[in-house]
C-alpha cells in the first residue's frame, strides 16, 4: 500500500517550518494533510511552534509563554531560514484553521505542553475548534504528553486521536487503549516488525515520523509518513 504523505510543520525542509508560508507551499504541492505544533502564549493564545522557545526559528529570545500573542507578533519568524522569508509572522491556530478550512487541507494538531495546567489548554482548543466550525474529519490530534491525551479524549470525544511515541512499550499499549486512540504516531528510525504486529493487532493506524527517504524500509506497512521533503514522495 502508498501510505499518506503528511507535510511536516508544514514543508520544513524547503521553508521556514509552521508558519504560513510552508502550510501555503503544502497547499501548492496538493498534499491532504499537515502536521504542525500548537502551545499556548502568556495570555493563553494558541500559536503554531513547536520549540518551547523562539530563539531557533526567530530573531526573538525566551519561552512562546513568557510572551503575549501581541509581543510573539512583533518577531519576525522566517528570516532564520531564509532573507526570502523575512517578515513571516507567528501563525496562530484561528489563523491555520481558517486556511485549512478554505483550502480543504486536513491538519494534525501536535499539542506541546510542559509547565502547563492541561485542562484549561484543553478547554481553549476546544473552544478554537467549535469557534471555527472545524469537521472533527479533517483534524487529528496528538501529543506526547499521556494526560494531554488523556483529556483530549475527554474535552474531544469527536476528534480522532492519534498518541505519540518514541517507541511502542506496553505503557504506550495502554494509553491507545485508554484514550480509544485511531492512530499511533512512531519515530521511525524505532519502527520493527514486531511494533507493526501489535499495532495492526490493536486495529490503530501506523503514522511515522519522520521520513525523508523513499527507500525508508517499511514504506509498504505504515499508513501514513511524516516528511520534511514531501515531493520526493509525490508521483
Amino acid at each position: 500500500m502508498s501510505p499518506l504523505i503528511v507535510g511536516h510543520r508544514g514543508v520544513a525542509g524547503s521553508y521556514p517550518e509552521n508558519t504560513q508560508a510552508s502550510i501555503m507551499a503544502a497547499i501548492q504541492l496538493g498534499l491532504r494533510w499537515v502536521e504542525v505544533d500548537i502551545q499556548p502564549t502568556q495570555d493563553q493564545e494558541l500559536v503554531v511552534c513547536h520549540d518551547h522557545k523562539i530563539d531557533r526559528c526567530s530573531n526573538g529570545s525566551g519561552r512562546v509563554d513568557h510572551h503575549t500573542l501581541q509581543q510573539l507578533q512583533q518577531f519576525d519568524f522566517g528570516s532564520w531560514f531564509s532573507p526570502e522569508f523575512a517578515g513571516e509572522k507567528i501563525m496562530t491556530l484561528q489563523q491555520l484553521l481558517q486556511l485549512a478550512k478554505t483550502s480543504g487541507l486536513h491538519v494534525n494538531l501536535e499539542v506541546k505542553l510542559d509547565h502547563h495546567a492541561v485542562g484549561p489548554v484543553i478547554t481553549r482548543l476546544k473552544k478554537e475548534l467549535q469557534e471555527n466550525e472545524i469537521s472533527p474529519d479533517a483534524i487529528l490530534l496528538s501529543s506526547f504528553h499521556h494526560d494531554v491525551m488523556r483529556e483530549m479524549s475527554q474535552q474531544l470525544p469527536g476528534f480522532r486521536l492519534g498518541v505519540l511515541t518514541e517507541r511502542v512499550n506496553r505503557k504506550i499499549m495502554r494509553l491507545i487503549d485508554e484514550t480509544s486512540a485511531f492512530s499511533c504516531h512512531v519515530n521511525a528510525r524505532w519502527l520493527t516488525k514486531r511494533q507493526i504486529k501489535k499495532l495492526r493487532e490493536k486495529e490503530v493506524e501506523i503514522w511515522c515520523y519522520t521520513v525523508n527517504n523513499p527507500r525508508f524500509r517499511w514504506m509498504s506497512e505504515v499508513d501514513a509518513i511524516f516528511s520534511d521533503v514531501p515531493e520526493r514522495f509525490l508521483s
